[in-house]
């Protein structure tokens, strides 16, 4: 309970709206609820890092490897709605090419698949995951460590 006590004495500063109230999880994970106006601030964040990602990606791509920022997962409930997850990190992939051209990617984990690959580059998300349905965004912090980090981030993008 403590953890959210001093969130809450921050949230006056959040760049996000007022009645944000964030909470914990399990794991000292930090949760809020937020509209979906704050996806274009997280936009902004990906938008500065993916050329980089796109350099890094053009290198590795010789040894069959591709590495994303984020991945999307999509469900579709049984009320017919549907539920976007961004899972922010990095997720390595290989890439192999079938007969005919089909590129089929294959999911090899979060860590780097070669030691002779150059290290990866950060990403500022990492650790965040970003869940909407309808009108609702609710997003999960892996740390009180990165709440703050995204936060004075986002603050200072006004």
């Amino acid at each position: 309970m403590m953890k959210i006590a001093v969130f809450e004495k921050s949230m006056r500063k959040l760049p996000w709206t007022d009645n944000m109230l964030p909470g914990s999880t399990k794991k000292g994970k930090i949760s809020i609820k937020e509209s979906p106006s704050i996806l274009a601030k997280f936009n902004l964040i990906m938008g500065e890092i993916l050329p980089v990602f796109y350099e890094y990606n053009n290198i590795v791509k010789q040894k069959g490897f591709y590495l994303k920022p984020v991945h999307v997962v999509v469900r579709k409930l049984q009320d017919k709605g549907i539920v976007k997850y961004y899972y922010y990190g990095r997720y390595w992939y290989k890439i192999e090419k079938e007969p005919g051209g089909k590129i089929k990617w294959i999911y090899i984990g979060k860590n780097k698949p070669l030691p002779e690959l150059p290290d990866p580059p950060k990403n500022p998300l990492e650790g965040v995951v970003v869940k909407v349905y309808n009108e609702t965004v609710e997003i999960v912090f892996a740390s009180e460590k990165l709440f703050k980090i995204i936060y004075d981030r986002l603050s200072s993008q006004g």
